[in-house]
C-alpha cells in the first residue's frame, strides 16, 4: 500500500504532502504527460534507466533539452495555475496547533508568509507533484526519470 502522505522540510518549515483525489490525480497525469512528453522524447536514449542516477549525462544533448524545457514557458498561465493550485491544496504546514492547509479551495493562503515566497511555493509544488504522480510511472522504466523531472531535492 502506498503512503498517504509525506512530510518534508522546506526552508526550516515542516510540511505534510497528502495524496490527490483520484479524479484530480488522473487529470494531472494526463496534463503533465502532455507537458513532459517532449522532454521524455529528448531523453529517449536513456529511457532504459531505472532511476535518475542511472542516466548517462554524456549521452544527453543539453542544448536540445534546454530548448525543450523552454517549451515549459509556453504553458498557458491558466494551466500552470491549475496545476500549482491543485498541488498546493494537498500541502499542509505542520504547526503546533495542528496542520494548516497551504492553499484553500478559494485560492487563499492558509498559512503566513508564503504569498511572496516563490522558492518555498515552487518547492512544495514540486514535492506534491512528485509524491502524487511518480508512482503512476512505476514499472514503465520512467518512474525515476519522471520523478527526477517533477520533484525537487532542495529541502
Amino acid at each position: 500500500m502506498q503512503p498517504r502522505f509525506k512530510d518534508v522540510e522546506v526552508n526550516g518549515r515542516k510540511f505534510r504532502i497528502k495524496k490527490f483525489s483520484a479524479r484530480v490525480g488522473s487529470f494531472m497525469v494526463v496534463k503533465l504527460t502532455a507537458i513532459l512528453a517532449p522532454m521524455i522524447a529528448a531523453l529517449k536514449p536513456n529511457l532504459k534507466a531505472i532511476s535518475t542516477e542511472d542516466v548517462d549525462l554524456e549521452d544527453i544533448d543539453v542544448t536540445e533539452i534546454a530548448g525543450i524545457v523552454g517549451h515549459l514557458g509556453n504553458i498557458p498561465e491558466k494551466d500552470f495555475a491549475y496545476i500549482q493550485d491543485q498541488a498546493l491544496r494537498v500541502c499542509y504546514e505542520l504547526l503546533p496547533a495542528g496542520p494548516a492547509q497551504v492553499l484553500d479551495d478559494n485560492g487563499s493562503f492558509g498559512v503566513s508568509d508564503l504569498e511572496d515566497d516563490t522558492v518555498t511555493i515552487m518547492t512544495l509544488t514540486a514535492h506534491a507533484l512528485g509524491f502524487n504522480l511518480t508512482s503512476f510511472f512505476q514499472g514503465s522504466g520512467l518512474g525515476g526519470l519522471v520523478g527526477g523531472l517533477i520533484s525537487s531535492r532542495q529541502d
